[in-house]
């Protein structure tokens, strides 16, 4: 199944592509780092089949452009507006799923939008601690153009992957994709790394969420994960036993079920609160 592009327009005028394929409800995907939208492919084959996925490329990935001064906030009103656009052009409120990196993301649109039906967010990375050093050899390998260096030092020290874990995903089509999205790697780890979440600020949320983890997965992820779950009203924690960081990549209908499972037994989002005189 070939996917449609549209694009929708930031705040700052930038176009964000957006890449549309299946069928049913829509939902808006969220890429974590050093991918672009197409990481989610074998997810988006089983997915599809039940709903009509709109996958974006953030910033600097795949075929949006980058920014000149890269903060997060600018990744939270991106998924805002790619949310609205869709929900415009679907007539109602959409799913939003969001992985690594990338639910963080979601978790800041989710907060900046209102036509968020449910959210989605499989292992958010706020406030994920780097082991001392990690970040700057990920700088000198860049400096070095050293972009596989770059690369495998976020996947051994950060996802403790085994050297059989990386060969096999260098030899994984997706590669040349990490490779081109290395030098957004270290400003990522320094917004995880310096992350800490104020009282409130998600409250804005309204939407029922579902965080996912994997009990295979590094403690510092589990930890965040947990954090990101008291930061957020309305949320709960679904175990995915035997899985690690990347379950909707070895097991794609089972994350696809969790999904459509939290989406039929959820109720619609509460109204916002009234503000005014």
């Amino acid at each position: 199944m070939n996917a449609d592009r549209f694009d929708v327009t930031a705040a700052d005028g930038a176009p964000i592509a957006v890449w549309v394929q299946g069928r049913g409800p829509a939902i808006v995907m969220v890429h974590g780092s050093i991918a672009d939208h197409t990481t989610f492919d074998s997810f988006v084959a089983v997915l599809g089949e039940h709903f009509t996925t709109n996958a974006m490329d953030r910033r600097g990935f795949g075929a949006t452009p980058d920014i000149d001064r890269y903060t997060i906030e600018v990744d939270f009103a991106d998924v805002a507006a790619v949310v609205d656009a869709v929900a415009a052009r679907t007539g109602g409120p959409v799913v939003v799923w969001g992985h690594s990196y990338g639910a963080n993301c979601a978790i800041g649109g989710a907060a900046c939008s209102t036509n968020v039906s449910h959210l989605v967010v499989y292992e958010p990375s706020l406030g994920l601690p780097y082991p001392p050093g990690s970040i700057e050899r990920i700088d000198a390998a860049l400096a070095d153009g050293d972009h596989d260096a770059a690369i495998v030092a976020v996947l051994v020290d950060i996802l403790e992957m085994t050297a059989d874990d990386v060969d096999n995903l260098r030899a994984d089509r997706l590669w040349p994709v990490r490779l081109a999205a290395a030098p957004t790697v270290p400003r990522e780890c320094r917004v995880e790394q310096d992350w800490t979440y104020r009282p409130g600020q998600f409250d804005n949320i309204t939407a029922p969420t579902l965080l996912l983890t994997g009990s295979d997965s590094v403690a510092d992820i589990v930890d965040a994960t947990q954090r990101a779950a008291a930061a957020i009203p309305r949320s709960h924690i679904q175990v995915l036993d035997g899985h690690g960081h990347f379950a909707h990549k070895t097991d794609p209908a089972m994350v696809t079920a969790a999904v459509r499972d939290f989406v039929a037994s959820r109720a619609q989002p509460r109204p916002a609160p009234h503000i005014g005189a």
